[in-house]
């Protein structure tokens, strides 16, 4: 079944495409940056809720097991990310130089992919649960909890697959309206039923991962239906759900750096948390736990604009208007940088109320607001990364994005964190993150000025 064909897609994929390649690109940033942050945030909310009912409902142990298990669900959106983020690149290029043949085959290689991975992994994750747990630190009744909730999320890992990756087809076109739609209806979903879950059904740690993986049963669902209704601008054949080695190659080779992203941030997790572990204890864990939670709602903004971003530097770099990816990248983290200031003042100045919805229970001291304020520091300058990065992965360059991404994670954060905590203890955790992010963003200047010379040497070449 070809579920994407006749005159009016063809004119809807058109009409977009034009739009992404004429249009103003502080009115594309507006228009398509919307819809982007309000369905990243609907997701980062989403956490960050979960967060508040575990540490209302199950308890300070609660909290700092999906604390410990955070970085081990970020190899699930790793996988996610490889896969999507891979055949997003392939798909916004081959749309931008209108290669129909390319299009056709992005989904069945996308659902064949996930269906592989989704497998092998889960099993691996549910077996090996108790020593991946274990290994970030937890013991005793954290382990226990952890170890419970991990195995439940393992379940439904194909369908966290499918879903995320299968969501980031729908943004490559353009369309994160309707993206961002489907993504709020999992998780509005989910907020309404973990708490049911938990409490008049009495699943504890079991009923948090139980909402999440029911919405993202949902939300694989809701994207299916998007595509077998012929709603999407490229062409999709249900039929041909197979692993493709035409676009393979390329769909992993800008999907790995994506994956690395969630992988460096998975080993940069691990230090830190067994970092914590060593230098504190539980309360510290949960605290930390937390401060990432936070974090990662404060963020938010600056994926949505990557998920704007990442369409407008594809198409165009496909249609061979490099002058325009280069304008582009500048006005994006412009934007992001200023929306982002914003959300930083607020976390500088109500830290207390903030980390009090997560630890009602805790009273904060002057050496904790020192160490949250110090985690955030460096946010303002976070959209210039984020932005570098989608730009390397929509144009096909996933070398230098793995490059920067385990600079920051890896190579100059590791030696910085595991030094300073020797001398400053739990605050040199939290130094060490801001003087990595420091050092990060001057390398992340200096190639992005490499590649804006490549782009206008490009333009010369194609006038």
């Amino acid at each position: 079944m070809r579920s994407s064909s006749g005159g009016a897609a063809a004119n809807s994929k058109n009409g977009m495409r034009e739009q992404i390649l004429t249009d103003s690109l502080w009115r594309l940033l507006f228009k398509l940056s919307i819809p982007g942050v309000l369905g990243m945030s609907i997701g980062a909310v989403n956490g960050f809720v979960d967060g508040i009912y575990v540490g209302q409902f199950v308890g300070q142990d609660g909290l700092a097991a999906i604390s410990v298990v955070f970085p081990l669900t970020i190899l699930t959106s790793g996988l996610a990310s490889m896969i999507g983020v891979g055949s997003s690149s392939v798909l916004s290029r081959a749309i931008g130089s209108q290669d129909i043949a390319t299009q056709e085959r992005v989904f069945g290689n996308l659902t064949a992919l996930t269906f592989l991975v989704g497998v092998i992994f889960a099993s691996l994750g549910y077996y090996f649960a108790p020593e991946l747990v274990g290994f970030m630190g937890a013991d005793g009744n954290v382990l226990d909890l952890g170890v419970r909730y991990y195995r439940i999320l393992m379940i439904g890992m194909f369908f966290q697959l499918f879903g995320v990756a299968a969501n980031m087809l729908i943004r490559a076109e353009g369309k994160l309206k309707e993206a961002m739609t489907f993504a709020a209806s999992s998780m509005f979903l989910n907020m309404l039923i973990t708490p049911v879950f938990i409490l008049k059904f009495g699943w504890d740690i079991e009923g948090a991962a139980a909402g999440t993986i029911t919405a993202i049963f949902i939300y694989s669902i809701i994207n299916v239906i998007y595509f077998a209704t012929g709603r999407s601008t490229f062409p999709v054949n249900f039929r041909k759900i197979k692993l493709d080695m035409t676009i393979l190659p390329e769909v992993l080779s800008v999907g790995v750096s994506a994956m690395m992203m969630q992988l460096t941030f998975f080993v940069q997790q691990s230090v830190i948390f067994k970092s914590v572990a060593h230098y504190g204890g539980d309360r510290d864990i949960a605290f930390m736990g937390a401060c990432y939670r936070v974090f990662m709602l404060a963020i938010v903004p600056i994926w949505g604009l990557s998920q704007a971003f990442q369409p407008v530097a594809g198409i165009n770099y496909g249609a061979a208007a490099y002058l325009r990816v280069k304008e582009a990248t500048k006005t994006f983290a412009k934007g992001g940088t200023i929306l982002v200031t914003l959300v930083w003042m607020l976390l500088q100045i109500f830290p207390t109320t903030i980390l009090g919805w997560l630890m009602p229970e805790t009273t904060f001291d002057e050496a904790d607001l020192f160490n949250f304020r110090m985690l955030f520091l460096t946010l303002p300058g976070m959209p210039l990364f984020f932005i570098g990065m989608t730009l390397f992965q929509a144009i096909g360059n996933g070398k230098t994005a793995a490059i920067l991404l385990v600079a920051r994670q890896v190579l100059i954060f590791i030696p910085i964190a595991l030094v300073l905590p020797y001398f400053l203890g739990l605050s040199g955790i939290y130094i060490s993150i801001f003087l990595s992010d420091v050092l990060v963003f001057l390398l992340v200047i200096w190639i992005l000025w490499r590649e804006f010379r490549v782009l206008t040497n490009k333009t010369g070449e194609v006038k």
